[in-house]
């Protein structure tokens, strides 16, 4: 396999001279492998800058600081291609050939559960923010955490928004994409009936599907007054719509579960997607404050300004999670060279303690996800999504029943 670390890693410390000699090795090297190619390439670049942009943070201060001492970072990453068996194979390198001093998570359910097996049998610390899958955290595993709620916790989060509508529905229909992120799917339906809703249409679609105006003709003439969606993808989310509009059919709310770039969701769809509902865990416009990057708004000015995008919670949740480990290290006035005892120490330490950050709270429970805050919904209002539950993040009234398409 060929080993990219080097090149992009080139690229990547030329911008770091001034403040870091390059001669330095006193420095702390972290490792992870994420798709910067194939189907899920978006994602993995979007984390990979995310990385790039603590490690920056970091870097221009000097390293992060223990005890009086400065440590520069290093990134040590591979492309996995979004393969699961590559992804657990670069991660095991990065332990025995790279020695790297800690890890970092992937993107991925599938590639973050491949890979968290091996930090789990090494003995690392794995803190991902790109998977939250329910099963990833009933292994049973002690080294793998996330700053990402469960996906069942967010489908809660959902039910319990719908909860609080007035007038109150009592029925709905759920569709999503036949992936990892369907899962949602399955966990808000099983949350809908034990809370007393009717769920009148369940449908799972494969990835590739288009043919939105058959799903959508079933669903329209069974008159739910909720459709949750989890399609995983944006252009999923543009047929769809586009597919409801001709079919002149708006329930009295479409609430997405999440697995989007909620801001790109805002600034693309227009006038389509106004009044839309979406669970999240983050956006620029919470009152999240924390050390190192600051506020969620600063966060949010720091990295356009260095990418020319906004970020969403994906970008969110994997900067906060290498803040986080930075955090504990400085806590415990851990410095490198770090052996199988002072991985446990820190491991305690990231389970032990609460951490404010940009993100929101962060606090690690006993399977090892976030339980830090429920989920944030937001709505979309113009080119933003703008929270509008719970009460505490609120910032404007929301809109519901939303406007059917002939009064837009």
């Amino acid at each position: 396999m060929k080993k990219i670390a080097f090149l992009v890693g080139l690229v990547f410390w030329i911008g770091f001279l001034d403040p870091i000699s390059a001669s330095c090795t006193d420095k702390i090297s972290f490792g992870f492998a994420l798709p910067l190619t194939g189907s899920h390439a978006g994602e993995g670049q979007r984390v990979l800058d995310a990385y790039k942009l603590w490690a920056k943070k970091m870097n221009g201060e000097g390293g992060i600081l223990i005890k009086g001492k400065r440590y520069p970072v290093e990134l040590v990453f591979y492309d996995d291609r979004g393969n699961p068996d590559l992804s657990a194979g670069f991660f095991e390198k990065l332990i025995t050939v790279d020695k790297v001093d800690l890890l970092l998570g992937g993107v991925g359910d599938r590639l973050v559960l491949s890979a968290s097996a091996v930090a789990e049998k090494y003995g690392y610390p794995m803190i991902s923010g790109g998977a939250n899958s329910d099963r990833l955290f009933a292994q049973g595993y002690d080294c793998y955490i996330s700053t990402l709620a469960k996906v069942s916790s967010r489908a809660q989060g959902c039910i319990d928004f719908l909860k609080k509508l007035k007038p109150k529905p009592t029925t709905v229909a759920v569709i999503g994409s036949e992936t990892s992120p369907s899962l949602v799917c399955v966990a808000f339906k099983k949350a809908a009936v034990s809370s007393g809703f009717k769920v009148i249409h369940y449908e799972l679609f494969p990835p590739l599907f288009d043919n939105f105006d058959t799903t959508l003709s079933k669903i329209q003439v069974k008159h739910p007054e909720i459709l949750f969606v989890e399609p995983g993808r944006l252009n999923l989310v543009k047929g769809m719509l586009e597919a409801m509009k001709k079919l002149d059919f708006m329930p009295k709310a479409v609430v997405l579960g999440g697995g989007l770039m909620i801001h790109d969701l805002a600034a693309t769809l227009g006038k389509d997607g106004a009044y839309l509902f979406a669970a999240t865990e983050w956006v620029s416009e919470l009152p999240y404050r924390g050390p190192v990057f600051g506020s969620a708004p600063d966060f949010d000015r720091v990295y356009y300004k260095e990418y020319k995008r906004h970020p969403g919670c994906l970008e969110a949740a994997v900067a906060s999670a290498a803040v986080v480990q930075q955090l504990a290290l400085q806590q415990l006035g851990k410095a490198p060279p770090y052996d199988g005892d002072g991985r446990k120490a820190l491991m305690r330490c990231l389970h032990a303690n609460a951490f404010e950050t940009f993100y929101g709270k962060i606090r690690f429970g006993k399977d090892g996800a976030n339980t830090g805050r429920s989920p944030v919904i937001v709505q979309l209002r113009g080119d933003k999504a703008v929270p509008v539950y719970p009460g505490r993040v609120k910032k404007v009234a929301l809109v519901y029943p939303v406007p059917v398409w002939g009064s837009r």
